[in-house]
Formats: structure tokens, C-alpha cells, sequence
């Protein structure tokens, strides 16, 4: 690795009319970075004497920073003022597409971080001024959505509602139950884990719909509390969980990844409690 004063260099490959511009040199000018706009310019290299990143300096604690991939295409760019991050943030993949987007202000982060798929839709997102995170599926649509102290959701794959919980008193919330076609199946009240609907213990069994006629939630509810067996998918028709309560105690509950794999076991009746990490390796 080496490094050094850049300027001259900066200034000779962004400015040379005679010679055929660099990738490097494309994607600075698409940038719109000025080199009038620094005093000098630090250079980091791959082993291959190719660039790995830029600093174009303002003063000692003011800067920008721009990384490339060894291919030469930008990686990331962002500013430095009085020593902590300031102003947007961009990370790209390296075809091209906007990997990941954010702003701070002297440290702080402000406005929306905003993460990509390398196919571009939407990954996740959080908006600071609402407290707000949207987690995506693969094709773009809401799969997770919650708003701190206010509500949470769950959708199936189309970005419809799956599952719908919205905050009131402590430890009592609204929820609703819906098909995959967007169909209300339920809509009902928790309080202290008790299901009530109209003010009366729920009795009765839930059963949400895929599209394709699968179950994505079943329920069985005697007295508010779930009885016997029940179980719910992901909205990608992967399980979820599975358990069977009997008299008020819990016999199992099985919870899986959304890749598939378990991730917990907790046996009710040997009190045993079993965990593995999503590439199905036990946890010890």
C-alpha cells in the first residue's frame, strides 16, 4: 500500500484533453469533484498500483473521501467536516447501481438511509425524522414495516398486509389478520397476551390464506390464549413458527429463518432450550 500528495495527479488525469480518459477519470467527473475546491489530494493503491481511494483535503478536518472498486469503477463517496461525517453518503455496487444513500449533519444522522439491491429495488430504509424502518423483499415490496411506539407490520411477497399490530395503552395493542389478496380475515385487541375481539375473549380459530390456497396462519383460541396446535409462514410461504399449548402450557415452539432452516427449539416438557444460526450450525 502506498500513499502520497495527490494533487498534481488529480489535477493531470482529470484535466489532460490529449490523452483518453480513465474510468477513474469519468467517474470523478461524474461527480462533479472540482480539484480548484482543495488543497491537496492524499492516494491509497491496491496492490496492483491501481487506486483504492482519494482524499481531496479542504483543511485538517475537513475532506472528501472517494473509494474505488480495483476495476476502477467508484465504490463510495463522503465528507469530512470538523472531523465527523457531514452531508450525503453514497455507497454504489460495482455496476453502477446505488448500493446504499445517507445523510448526517456534523455526526448525527438525518433524513433517510436508504439501502439497495444490486438489482436495484428498494432493500431497507429508515427514515430518522418518522423512526421509521421498511425492510423489502427481493422484488421491492414492504415485507417489514415499523414506526417506533406507533405500529408493526408484516406483509406477504405482493407488499399486502399479513399481519398488522398498532400500539395503544401499555402492553395493549389492535391487530389484524389478512389474506394474501389483501382480504381482512381479523381484527381484534391484545392486552397482556390475551386476544379479545369486541371486548370478549376471543374464541374461535383464525385462518389466513396464500393466494395459492395455503395456509399462511392458523390459530385455534379458546378464553383469548391459543390452544392446540398452531403455526404461521413468511409471507414468502416459508414457516415461521410452529407450537401446541395445551391447558395454558406451552408443550413446543419452533421458530424458523426465513430461509428455512430452525432457528429455536424450546421444549416445554424436558425444559430444554435449542438454537442454531441460519446456515443450520448448532449455537452452544
Amino acid at each position: 500500500m502506498k500513499k502520497n500528495i495527490l494533487l498534481i495527479f488529480f489535477v493531470t488525469i482529470s484535466f489532460t484533453s490529449c490523452e483518453k480518459k480513465t474510468v477513474i477519470d469519468r467517474e470523478i467527473e461524474s461527480l462533479e469533484i472540482k480539484p480548484t475546491n482543495f488543497s491537496s489530494a492524499d492516494t491509497i493503491f491496491y496492490a496492483t498500483n491501481k487506486i483504492k481511494s482519494l482524499r481531496f483535503i479542504v483543511t485538517k478536518t475537513e475532506y472528501v473521501n472517494l473509494s474505488f472498486y480495483e476495476s476502477g469503477k467508484k465504490k463510495s463517496i463522503g465528507s469530512v467536516k470538523n472531523n465527523q461525517c457531514h452531508d450525503k453518503y453514497i455507497d454504489w455496487y460495482e455496476n453502477g447501481k446505488l448500493k446504499w444513500t445517507r445523510e448526517y449533519n456534523y455526526g448525527n444522522q438525518i433524513g433517510k438511509n436508504i439501502e439497495y439491491q444490486k438489482n436495484g429495488n428498494l432493500k431497507q430504509q429508515f427514515d430518522n425524522k418518522k423512526n421509521e424502518t421498511t425492510e423489502c423483499w427481493e422484488n421491492g415490496k414492504t415485507k417489514v414495516k415499523f414506526i417506533e411506539n406507533v405500529s408493526s407490520s408484516y406483509h406477504y411477497f405482493n407488499g399486502n398486509f399479513m399481519e398488522k399490530y398498532t400500539n395503544k395503552l401499555k402492553d395493549e395493542y389492535d391487530v389484524e389478520y389478512f389474506n394474501e389478496n389483501g382480504k381482512l380475515v381479523f381484527e381484534g385487541r391484545y392486552e397482556k397476551n390475551i386476544l379479545f375481539k369486541e371486548n370478549l375473549k376471543y374464541n374461535g380459530k383464525i385462518i389466513c390464506y396464500f393466494s395459492n390456497g395455503k395456509i399462511s396462519l392458523f390459530q385455534n383460541i379458546v378464553n383469548g390464549i391459543p390452544n392446540g396446535k398452531f403455526y404461521s409462514s413468511y409471507g414468502n410461504g416459508n414457516l415461521k413458527y410452529e407450537s401446541e399449548v395445551k391447558n395454558r402450557r406451552e408443550i413446543y415452539y419452533k421458530s424458523y429463518y426465513e430461509n428455512g432452516k430452525v432457528n429455536f427449539i424450546r421444549d416445554g416438557i424436558k425444559n430444554k432450550f435449542t438454537q442454531w444460526d441460519e446456515n443450520g450450525n448448532l449455537i452452544k
